[in-house]
């Protein structure tokens, strides 16, 4: 395996998922970063990744903003839920 992460592994949903969740857990305690809600944080994160990626791979088209806001709220809440059951097993809490 030499590439972690490709432009086609970001372009799924659990590519998405797992680089928002490492993003935003890296970024969220920075000072600029620090005065955004961490749920609006991930949406931003989500959303830009999704974005990128589509301009990169020259899948963009004005049209499917509206899919691409769509895609990267199912990202942020598998995000953010699938962190949410890390740190639940983490604490020894049981869902």
């Amino acid at each position: 395996m030499s590439d972690f992460f490709t432009y086609a592994t970001l372009g799924t949903l659990a590519g998405t998922i797992t680089a928002t969740t490492l993003i935003v857990q890296y970024i969220k305690d920075l000072k600029p970063f620090k005065q955004i809600p961490t749920r609006l944080l991930v949406l931003i994160v989500s959303f830009t990744i999704i974005l990128i990626t589509s301009l990169i791979t020259k899948q963009f088209s004005i049209k499917n903003i509206p899919l691409y806001l769509i895609n990267s709220l199912l990202a942020t809440t598998s995000a953010i839920g699938s962190w949410h059951s890390i740190t639940d097993i983490k604490n020894g809490k049981q869902t």
